[in-house]
């Protein structure tokens, strides 16, 4: 059965200032010698080993063999699976689709021949009983190819590049997983711009950092045999266009030009493993990109090409392949890298001297004529010999010439639902950044920084080592009123507060018209949302719109122009849009405006203000007599149009069936999301709840998360219920965690709802976030502001803004002086003695994640920062 390897030690080969790979032994059934084959990651410290040519010397064998290997052992055992096997192939492509089910598609077979255009499955779920199957496919296919890439980006199977045997690719080609019948289709991208057809590249998803979700592709050779060392994303936007974006390079060396590599990521880093390029004797170093730094650096070589690797952890694990002293026999070693230890000798400036001397005399041109080296180590098209494997099935005949791509027939068996690949193919767990961006500014410089969350006053106690629907269509007239909104009040650097505060940029007549707009894109939608990332979540505005407007300064805003995202990015605001600030106006204006141009890309839930019982006598409903020139009593006022409209908000939102998002809490009384989905609407409020479903939304839009982790169960809120009636309520860890095991996969909470000072503020070991996105809230808490951007990775960065100082009166000072502000929370017991808090780190894994600045041209002797555009993403 093998022994557990020591991991703590593995791939440590030379020494600690000059790294290398170790080669280690194996146990079990190994294969032999091969290259062109390939190697999936399939969970649980598995790899499955596909296909392949195995031989000496241009007497190649090209097979259909399938074995197991156990990492933490390094035990192989041959796969004897049933059903339909495929035939064998070799410089085809694999990935895995979901825990223990993998696709190959493509390859050669020798002799001239390509692999048929069939999708083949293994399905090793019961290990006794594996199982291949043909996957039955409706349509056009990509056609037969081989050199060729394919990742898994769920939910989508995308197929780029390689050869056709006649000419090199750069088509892309993508499957729904999801969609059932299965169907390829080719993927029109727009832009000019894009990488060159080509054969043996490399490609993978980036699942982490700000290229989290692109295909990532790197080098290949060209039809005219030249080697490639550019690197492209490719990435989809949310109005479902596709675009490529070139990778920039801001430092080191860039890498040399190669093919028949292989690539991973581990993180945010971008490996590319050996190859060879122009000289086929000669090895090239492994080279890491940061996508986060955007810089090129030059690690050992691994000595191989047309091999495979993946990565675990930390560790860089290469199989097989040509050794560039040899490169007619392929080996069956198993290398292993040290990936951390390696980067830091190289970040200390003693790379090893192979890697250093590899990377003397690169050019700065992107390609590099390929040298004529044995036909036997170039491709497996047309071989000088070829013997066929006694144990395989007979080679597919070769492509029709007239180019045609006819479907492979479906099979008359049915395929399972890929392993319901729709549960968490990309996604680990939920995580915090412990670094935070935080605004420098006194106007609008745009200077932020990074800070570690460890600095801040409140939340660096808490550290613990431990297919898009397109946007609706409106005719011209009803654009008007939302695109005249939008002109002239999304001005995030250049908006200033009218002279005279009696007065409003819309008359009541246009105001109303909006409230109209916005009640019919409401009306279309769920009460709990579905909501993918990328995303940023804002907390409570209260009519602080020129916070609003700072947080889009600096982090950019949602518009189509320059400084906006709106096409990679959607945009959650958690209710509290009204009352005390002097704005509330333009706020609630501006997002019911965007809402209506972008319905499915800004998203609003209801938060306890949204409810005329409140807005009466927290300033909005006076803000619409004194500015709109109305009567609020008036049943068609604008203010009463408002509050219909609030009545359709959501009041709840779902990331990635992961985080759970609303204004309140969850009290003593929800318990499920489904309990949520399933109220009706228009939603009205009772101020005194009489039953439970009264309760239960009192709870959602009132309730908070009790003082600290130490505090179980469900507890008055004296702040809130001075009277002691034990309607409005405060929430222990317990019953946050009870309601997400209740309701997996989620497995975080984000509310508003109450001020905290560092703009946000993390509870129950880190499973729920408050975000409060008005700084200084209402004059008197001097608190910061913060929105959540959640990675398509589902990391969290707090992105912070600071008060400023004050020209303009911002709040509503007759209802300061009635009814003062919500206290912010309270400092845990355990903060105020200096102890560490229970339960802090737990589940949610902190991840150290570099953030990418540049010194500003102008405050370079002050070294602060600014914020560059989002990099590579």
């Amino acid at each position: 059965a093998g022994v557990a390897m020591n991991q703590a030690s593995r791939g440590r080969g030379g020494t600690a200032t000059r790294p290398e790979y170790v080669k280690e032994s194996q146990n079990g059934d190994s294969p032999s010698p091969r290259f062109g084959h390939t190697t999936t990651f399939v969970g649980d410290n598995r790899v499955v080993l596909f296909g392949g040519a195995t031989g000496d010397t241009g007497r190649y064998t090209i097979t259909a063999d399938a074995f197991m290997l156990n990492v933490s052992t390094n035990t192989w055992s041959r796969i004897q699976a049933e059903g339909t096997l495929p035939f064998a192939r070799a410089a085809h492509a694999a990935a895995c689709v979901d825990h223990s089910q993998m696709v190959i598609y493509g390859g050669a077979t020798g002799g001239g021949s390509l692999s048929s255009d069939e999708l083949y499955l293994l399905d090793i779920r019961n290990e006794d009983r594996s199982q291949w199957m043909s996957v039955p496919v409706l349509g056009t296919t990509p056609g037969r190819r081989y050199g060729h890439s394919m990742i898994f980006n769920k939910p989508l199977l995308i197929v780029f590049g390689g050869n056709n045997g006649q000419q090199a690719e750069c088509d892309i080609w993508v499957l729904d997983v999801e969609r059932s019948p299965f169907q390829w289709q080719e993927v029109t991208v727009m832009g000019k711009r894009g990488p060159l057809p080509r054969v043996y590249h490399s490609a993978e998803v980036c699942k982490d950092g700000p290229a989290s979700g692109m295909m990532v592709v790197f080098g290949g050779r060209t039809a005219e045999n030249k080697s490639l060392k550019d690197t492209w994303g490719l990435r989809q936007h949310r109005d479902g266009r596709w675009d490529w974006v070139e990778a920039p390079a801001k430092r080191g060396p860039p890498p040399e030009p190669r093919f028949q590599h292989s690539c991973v990521f581990l993180d945010s880093k971008l490996l590319i493993i050996g190859g060879r390029g122009p000289e086929v004797n000669k090895p090239l170093p492994t080279a890491v990109y940061d996508t986060e730094s955007c810089e090129w650096r030059n690690l050992v070589s691994v000595q191989r090409f047309r091999h495979s690797s993946w990565g675990m952890g930390n560790l860089l694990f290469a199989y097989g392949g040509f050794d560039h002293k040899n490169p007619s026999a392929p080996t069956s070693d198993l290398q292993v890298l040290d990936l951390e230890r390696a980067i830091s000798a190289s970040q200390a400036g003693v790379a090893s001297e192979e890697a250093t001397e590899s990377s003397l005399g690169n050019g700065d041109s992107a390609t590099s004529e390929a040298m004529a080296a044995p036909g036997s180590t170039l491709d497996l098209v047309a071989p000088a010999s070829y013997t066929g494997n006694a144990g395989s099935r007979p080679s597919a005949p070769s492509r029709p010439a007239d180019g045609a791509r006819p479907a492979t027939p479906p099979r008359g068996r049915a395929l399972p639902p890929l392993g319901g690949v729709r549960a968490e193919a990309n996604f680990g767990e939920v995580k915090v950044s412990p670094q935070v961006y935080v605004s420098l500014e006194n106007d609008f410089t745009q200077l932020v920084k990074k800070v570690g969350i460890e600095s801040l006053e409140e939340e660096g106690r808490k550290i613990h080592s431990t297919n898009v629907m397109a946007n609706t269509a409106r005719t011209q007239g009803d654009e008007d009123v939302h695109t005249k909104c939008i002109a002239n009040l999304l001005q995030p650097t250049t908006w200033q507060p009218d002279s005279n505060p009696n007065t409003f940029l819309l008359n009541a007549a246009e105001v109303s018209r909006l409230c109209d707009l916005t009640l019919e894109v409401l009306r279309t939608q769920d009460m709990v949302l579905k909501l993918r990332a990328p995303i940023k979540v804002y907390g409570d505005i209260h009519g602080q719109y020129l916070d609003l407007m700072r947080l889009f300064a600096r982090y950019k805003a949602p518009h189509d122009g320059e400084g906006g995202d709106i096409d990679s990015m959607d945009y959650l605001f958690l209710g509290d849009f009204v009352d005390r600030g002097a704005f509330s106006l333009e706020t609630v204006c501006l997002l019911f405006s965007l809402k209506v141009k972008y319905p499915t890309q800004i998203h609003l839930i209801r938060g306890n203000h949204e409810d005329p019982t409140i807005n009466a006598i927290y300033g909005f409903r006076d803000e619409c007599r004194r500015r709109l020139n109305e009567e609020p009593e008036d049943p068609e006022s604008c203010w009463n149009k408002f509050n219909r409209a609030f009545e359709f908000l959501p009041v709840g939102a779902v990331i990635e069936d992961r985080i759970l998002c609303l204004h309140g809490g969850i009290g003593g009384s929800v318990n499920t999301v489904a309990e949520v989905a399933s109220m009706q609407r228009p939603l009205h409020v009772a101020q005194i709840p009489q039953t439970p479903f009264e309760q239960r939304i009192t709870d959602l839009l009132w309730s908070d998360p009790s003082d600290n982790d130490s505090i179980a169960g469900v507890t008055m809120n004296e702040t809130r219920d001075p009277d002691g009636t034990g309607r409005i309520v405060k929430f222990g860890p317990d019953r946050v965690e009870s309601f997400l095991e209740k309701n997996k996969p989620l497995s975080m909470i984000i509310r508003a709802h109450e001020c905290v000072m560092d703009g946000f503020e993390r509870f129950a070991n880190g499973r729920l976030i408050t975000v409060f996105s008005a700084t200084d809230y209402c004059g008197h808490h001097k608190n910061a502001g913060a929105l959540l951007f959640v990675r398509r990775d589902l990391t969290i960065v707090p992105k912070l803004i600071y008060p400023v100082e004050r020209t303009t009166p911002m709040w509503d000072a007759s209802v300061m002086q009635q009814r003062p502000p919500t206290p912010p929370r309270p400092v845990p017991r355990a903060r105020k003695l200096g102890e560490e808090e229970p339960g802090v780190g737990g589940d949610v894994r902190i991840l150290f994640l570099i953030l990418q600045f540049v010194v500003h041209p102008a405050q370079s002797s002050a070294r602060t920062v600014i914020l560059e555009n989002d990099n590579f993403v």
